[in-house]
């Protein structure tokens, strides 16, 4: 099943189907356009989720009897 889609004067695309998602678009050789799902994460998160040591040490600070968290209401 082919989908006709025509982009708007500031190259914009509607995809059918997929509101409010993210892709990664990638140019192939021939022209052709390779949608692929992505996740944007801040740098700080993509660095602990990548990194065991600073996983635990973060942990370990977390557990602290001596880290303490005031909260205000409002």
């Amino acid at each position: 099943m082919a989908t006709l889609i025509e982009t708007d004067g500031r190259s914009r695309v509607v995809l059918p189907g997929h509101p409010n998602e993210k892709f990664l678009v990638i140019e192939q050789s021939d022209g052709s356009l390779l949608l692929q799902p992505a996740v944007v994460v801040s740098a700080a998160q993509a660095e602990y989720e990548h990194d065991p040591e600073l996983r635990d040490l973060l942990d370990r600070a977390m557990a602290s009897k001596t880290v303490t968290r005031r909260r205000t209401r409002r």
